[in-house]
């Protein structure tokens, strides 16, 4: 039995949407792109000291950034995906066109208090807010969206096809990480102060996002090799098995609540980090590992977009996973961590949008200099970027402080964040290549387009 993905025969409908999703995903992280070479001089030794803004705009700017490189971006992306690996059904697209309207509908509505300079934000873990109304229904919405577009995938848990059942799997984790923020915005008691209360209500459901970026990548992997390799990273029951676990630790998250402990509690807090523990090294690893052995063995064509997109994303992820083990309390190690396995989640998916997603459309990118390029920039940058994080945490730098609260008196503190303002040049260029290229070509009208 074939176990490969193929992409084609979408419906008009169908590539429709899924050119929706791409451009809401790939515009997202343009914004974001802006917003993080701000940050980046914002947090430079001397460069910060020309700019006209101040601490209130970098750590809004910040928020925003965050939530659409990480959150809108990943989301969006999977919403994508769920277009191209959904069973044709009239009702499915019904129910996507409502899911894409929803979702770009969310967006425009959080951008707005941050444009209007409105809200306190609030840097807590994993979904960071301003605090304003519109910036939670903004939320709300794009989540209700994103969660309409993974309903459909759940007759994709039958698939033998070990892409499309990845895509179902992380589908379903996602609906568990929205059901853990839903319950515990209903836990949460009236009247606790609002730090503690966006810290907690984003806690669990964060946890079991990383889950699903993680997924997202194994997906990225599967579909890059099927191409380049022509056959998946490990044997097709072991790649299903890893994507069930995964999807099974974040089924079960949600039960966490229902344990009777108080959601503001300690136990509570450390439940979630003991979940991520156990339940995501394994299946990354053992993919991870089926991967590295086939770009071993070849071939091995650095020309190839799907080939860069596996081997960089590939050791961006193992560099800040290893990271992760050498975190402080509240310095800059811990970025280093998230910022490098992040950016290799976003290598492999910037993989799958040149090397998949626009071909679906009738979109060709070629293996020109500026395709590689990107990779290259985007990869190495995220490794720059990470590393001086790391240096400048392990000298005392704490993490979310810019100016001189970050207490740089010391001439290695100072090179360490210089090192940080390079590597997020060099980022920042390969994402702008990306981007370019992408938005380019979805926004042109194709052939398929005249043909619907």
């Amino acid at each position: 039995m074939d176990h490969s993905w193929k992409v084609d025969g979408l419906s008009a409908a169908r590539r429709a949407e899924l050119r929706g999703w791409a451009l809401l995903a790939i515009g997202s992280l343009a914004v974001a792109g802006l917003l993080a070479l701000a940050l980046g001089l914002s947090r430079t030794p001397k460069v910060q000291d020309w700019l006209p803004w101040g601490p209130h705009f970098f750590y809004r700017a910040l928020v925003t950034h965050v939530v659409l490189s990480f959150e809108v971006w990943f989301l969006a992306a999977l919403g994508a995906l769920s277009a191209m690996a959904a069973p044709p059904c009239p009702k499915g697209d019904a129910l996507g066109r409502v899911a894409l309207i929803l979702g770009v509908l969310g967006v425009v509505l959080l951008l707005i208090p941050a444009l209007a300079d409105q809200g306190e934000p609030s840097l807590n873990n994993y979904v960071p807010v301003v605090g304003h109304p519109l910036f939670y229904i903004g939320l709300g919405v794009h989540a209700a969206g994103v969660a309409l577009a993974c309903l459909r995938l759940m007759p994709v848990l039958r698939s033998p096809v070990v892409a499309r059942f990845g895509i179902a799997c992380a589908g379903l984790a996602y609906l568990a990480a929205l059901a853990c923020f839903l319950i515990a915005w209903a836990l949460i008691p009236a009247g606790t102060d609002a730090d503690l209360f966006n810290e907690r209500v984003f806690w669990g459901g964060g946890h079991v996002l990383q889950l699903v970026n993680t997924m997202i990548l194994m997906i990225a992997w599967q579909a890059l090799a099927e191409r380049h390799f022509g056959a998946g990273p490990v044997p097709a029951g072991l790649g299903r098995a890893c994507f069930a676990a995964l999807a099974l630790f974040a089924a079960v998250s949600p039960l966490i609540y229902l344990t009777g402990g108080d959601v503001l509690g300690l136990e509570h807090r450390q439940v979630f980090t003991r979940l991520l523990w156990v339940g995501l090294p394994l299946p990354p690893l053992v993919m991870g590992m089926g991967l590295a052995w086939k770009l071993v063995q070849g071939p091995r064509d650095w020309r190839s977009p799907a080939f860069l997109s596996l081997a960089l994303s590939l050791f961006v992820f193992a560099i800040g996973g290893f990271a992760g083990f050498f975190l402080g309390v509240a310095d800059t190690r811990t970025p280093s961590h998230y910022h490098a396995v992040i950016g290799g989640v976003q290598l492999g998916l910037m993989g799958v949008v040149l090397v998949n997603l626009l071909p679906a459309l009738g979109r060709s990118i070629g293996t020109g200099r500026g395709v590689r390029l990107q990779f290259h920039l985007y990869g190495w940058g995220q490794l720059v970027h990470a590393l001086g994080f790391f240096l400048a945490g392990a000298a005392g730098v704490p993490r979310k402080t810019t100016g001189i609260d970050q207490g740089l008196n010391t001439l290695w503190k100072k090179v360490s964040m210089g090192v940080v303002g390079m590597g997020t040049g060099l980022a920042v260029l390969g994402g702008i290549i990306f981007v370019w290229m992408a938005l380019s070509r979805l926004l042109k009208r194709g052939e398929e387009d005249g043909n619907a």
